[in-house]
C-alpha cells in the first residue's frame, strides 16, 4: 500500500508538478474584473459578448458541484455566475481558439468519462491512471477543441497554481497566481486590441516579459515571467 501511494505521488509530481515563486495576485476583485471584461467585450468583441450564455444561480452551481464531485473557489463561482460559458455552436471563444465551456457541459462530459472508465479493461484503467490520472480533479474552463486549454484544480490553492493553461502533448504549463490575473491580462489585451487581435494574447506577453530561465532537475525547465498583466509562471515538463 505504501509503495502504491508513493508511486502515485511520484507520478503526479512528474506529470503535474507544483509551481514555485508565482507573481503577486492582482489587487482588483473578481467582481470588478468581470464587470470590466464585460464592458471590454461589448465594445471590442461584440460577437464574443453575444456568444456568452446567461450565468448560473448559486443553487445551480451547488447542484453541479455535487454532481461533478468538486468544489469551486469563490472566484470560479463568480465566473459562472457572470456567464455559463458559450454554446456548442459558438463561432468564437473567450480567447480565439479557446471556448469557454459551460459548467453543466463539463459535468456531463465528466460523467460520460466515468462511465467509459467503468467499462474499460484492467490494462486500460492502469494506463489511464498512469498517464492521465493526474488530471482527474481538474475542471476544464476554456477548451481548444483538442482537450487542451485552461483548467482549475479544486485540490490546489491559488498559491499552488490552481488556475493554469495546459498542453498535454508537450506537458506544458502556464500557471496563474489566480483566476483574477488571467482576467486582468484578458482585459488589458482587449483594451488595446480589436477582437481579431485577441488571439495574439500570449504574443504580447512574450514582448512585454522579463524572463529568467532556470534548469532544475532534468527534465524540468523552469521559466519565470514577470509581466505587467497577467503575471504568470510557465513550466515545460
Amino acid at each position: 500500500m505504501v509503495l502504491i501511494f508513493t508511486g502515485h505521488v511520484i507520478q503526479r509530481s512528474f506529470f503535474y508538478p507544483k509551481p514555485h515563486g508565482l507573481p503577486q495576485v492582482v489587487s482588483l476583485t473578481a467582481e470588478q474584473l468581470l464587470s470590466r471584461l464585460q464592458a471590454v467585450l461589448e465594445t471590442n468583441a461584440p460577437l464574443v459578448a453575444q456568444s456568452l450564455q446567461a450565468g448560473l444561480t448559486d443553487t445551480q452551481i451547488s447542484a453541479l458541484e455535487a454532481q461533478g464531485g468538486f468544489h469551486l473557489s469563490k472566484d470560479l463561482k463568480l465566473l459562472y455566475r457572470w456567464h455559463n460559458g458559450m454554446s456548442t455552436n459558438s463561432v468564437c471563444g473567450l480567447l480565439p481558439g479557446q471556448r469557454f465551456l459551460p459548467l453543466d457541459e463539463f459535468v456531463r462530459e465528466k460523467a460520460i468519462m466515468r462511465q467509459q472508465l467503468a467499462s474499460a479493461t484492467t490494462v486500460q484503467k492502469v494506463g489511464l491512471s498512469v498517464f492521465a490520472g493526474y488530471m482527474k480533479s481538474w475542471v476544464h474552463v476554456l477548451d481548444d477543441g483538442a482537450g487542451d486549454g485552461y483548467f482549475y484544480d479544486p485540490e490546489r490553492t491559488d498559491a499552488e497554481g490552481a488556475f493554469f493553461y495546459h498542453m498535454a502533448e508537450v506537458r506544458y504549463y502556464v500557471w496563474f497566481p489566480s483566476l483574477r490575473n488571467f482576467l486582468s491580462g484578458t482585459i488589458e489585451r482587449g483594451l488595446t486590441k480589436s477582437a481579431n487581435d485577441l488571439g495574439s494574447f500570449w504574443e504580447e506577453q512574450r514582448e512585454r516579459k522579463l524572463t529568467v530561465e532556470t534548469n532544475i532537475n532534468y527534465p524540468y525547465v523552469h521559466t519565470w515571467h514577470r509581466i505587467d498583466l497577467p503575471c504568470v509562471l510557465r513550466l515545460n515538463v
